[in-house]
């Protein structure tokens, strides 16, 4: 069952805003390669974060919506796991 999904992301503020803006395109890369349709891409930019998160103060926010089957989500939530660069993520299943 196909599901509409968004994503929050925060980027490390170490890198420039072209490896972040590449490095989102590798996750929508990879959502779409498990199945996926990309439905809009909202960039907030590099904004201070709430609470100090692996000793930084600031972010680079990507606020992604996408549509992808359910059985899929677990595939895609792993590749973040897994880089370092991805400071936090957030994936909302939206409610029809």
């Amino acid at each position: 069952m196909t599901k509409d999904y968004e994503l929050m992301v925060i980027y490390s503020p170490k890198l420039s805003s072209e490896e972040v803006e590449r490095l989102n395109e590798t996750i929508l890369t990879q959502i779409k390669d498990n199945g996926g349709e990309i439905i809009k891409t909202d960039v907030w930019g590099r904004r201070y974060l709430a609470y100090q998160i692996n000793k930084h103060n600031e972010g680079y926010y990507y606020l992604n919506y996408f549509k992808l089957e359910s059985t899929s989500i677990k595939n895609v939530k792993s590749a973040f796991n897994i880089n370092e660069q991805i400071l936090r993520y957030m994936v909302v299943a939206k409610e029809s």
